[in-house]
């Protein structure tokens, strides 16, 4: 018989392999219910107020936490967005719904009391604030018409930009912080410090989010310091709003001026149990002004009585494109006219053989005629074939920008100044994962 055999090793080994495995299955266990205390918020409620708009509640038992939530659908002709004009600063978010005659409002940024005048860059009605400008404190949801769709986008904080930066035809801009979600991936570096956004302490919460293909926008509320509702914290928001499929997102003013609107009706439940008069909004509207006309000439050299001239002035065989890709050639009489036109600043492309390409935008009003003549010159046309940049920014226009500190861009590398928690889960998260830990050790100084 084989010596190890008869001192009993096999069996003892065998028997130290059995706890091994046993302890194993603990772990296995134990991570399991990790998982499952630190589940998603479950959907509640759902609607459909209106197509191209969606409405949810979520709820969190495990922290309380109740969040509302409203997808838009921004490639929808059919729905409009705005931002607060400097001259509606300080209303309430369902009283600025009203006067905007939209059917949905959320508040906007974080402002100082005293004149109402917000911390980042403010645009409403295509007019920057003459109070605001931007910092590197602060991202910039910005958005504009094209065509028969809104294009939005949300700057990070890193730079600072002028209004006349953005791009061409934005008509509306609200800033905000933290940045919460940076190429679908949630921010987890906070200033933990920051008085002005707490990022690591649950309260209500405000923010809006954008697809990586810029084709969906959210807009979020959660209740905060309520029974029912004791708020998240900044790394929990941005969680949820990757989850749901945010490309970038950004936070908005907290506490007491988080509110929501829709249908004239504020539909989540204020800190303070009333509306909180703030400085700016972001409002949805469903279904658009009455569209306009966009009608011009297409003169040589100079469009001055271009339409009494001699008719040679008039130029035939210009191709005219409209930004939402509608064309019309002339004929000798030089006339272009576009029906149907969506309110915003409209922009045609003027080619011909032989001439400049000119790129011209004039702002079109409902019910009316908007005209846009366009003098052509002889010429070879440069590389970019007439058509403007947008304003300098990124080519997306900020959608998707790298970090070049590897945090989200907020600049908090040092665990004494920041907040690195991933989502601010329960301890007992944290506990379980530690027992898992222990007893994997103890598997290596026994096996």
């Amino acid at each position: 018989m084989p010596r190890y055999v008869a001192s009993g090793y096999l069996p003892w080994r065998r028997v130290r392999q059995g706890y091994a495995a046993a302890r194993m299955r603990v772990v296995v266990a134990i991570l399991l219910l990790a998982f499952e205390a630190s589940a998603a918020p479950t959907l509640t409620f759902q609607s459909d107020p209106y197509p191209g708009i969606h409405r949810e509640t979520w709820t969190d038992a495990a922290i309380p936490a109740r969040i509302r939530l409203l997808r838009i659908d921004l490639t929808s002709s059919e729905i409009a967005m705005y931002a607060t004009k400097e001259s509606d600063r300080g209303l309430t978010t369902s009283d600025y719904a009203a006067r905007a005659r939209a059917q949905v409002a959320i508040n906007g940024d974080f402002f100082a009391v005293n004149g109402y005048v917000p911390r980042g860059l403010a645009i409403g009605d295509s007019s920057p604030w003459s109070t605001t400008t931007d910092n590197a404190d602060s991202a910039i949801f910005h958005l504009r018409r094209v065509g028969e769709r809104t294009i939005a986008a949300i700057i990070p904080p890193e730079g600072t930009y002028a209004a006349a930066d953005l791009p061409e035809g934005t008509a509306a801009a609200v800033s905000g912080r933290p940045l919460l979600v940076r190429q679908s991936q949630a921010v987890t570096t906070y200033n933990c410090n920051d008085p002005i956004t707490m990022p690591c302490q649950r309260a209500p919460r405000s923010a809006v989010a954008i697809s990586a293909d810029g084709n969906t926008l959210w807009l979020v509320v959660v209740d905060g310091w309520q029974t029912a509702s004791y708020g998240m914290n900044a790394p929990e928001l941005a969680d949820f709003l990757r989850a749901r499929g945010a490309g970038m997102a950004m936070g908005l003013d907290i506490g007491s001026s988080s509110t929501m609107v829709l249908d004239g009706a504020v539909i989540s439940s204020p800190s303070d149990g009333v509306e909180r008069t703030v400085a700016n909004h972001i409002a949805v509207k469903y279904g658009m002004l009455p569209k306009g006309e966009l009608y011009g000439l297409i003169c040589k050299h100079s469009v001055i009585n271009c339409a009494t001239d001699v008719p040679s002035r008039r130029i035939a065989d210009a191709s005219v494109t409209l930004d939402d890709t509608r064309n019309i050639v002339t004929d000798t009489s030089g006339e272009y006219d576009f029906l149907s036109v969506t309110p915003r600043l409209a922009c045609v492309t003027v080619k011909k053989t032989g001439y400049l390409t000119v790129h011209q935008c004039r702002q079109v009003e409902s019910s009316v005629i908007t005209y846009n003549s366009v003098a052509l010159w002889e010429g070879t046309d440069p590389p970019d074939a007439g058509v403007g940049d947008d304003g300098g920014l990124p080519p997306d226009g900020g959608t998707l920008v790298d970090s070049q500190t590897g945090d989200g861009g907020n600049g908090f590398d040092d665990p004494r100044d920041g907040c690195h928690c991933a989502s601010g889960k329960r301890p007992d998260w944290v506990v379980l994962v530690v027992v898992a830990w222990f007893l994997t050790r103890r598997r290596g100084k026994t096996g």
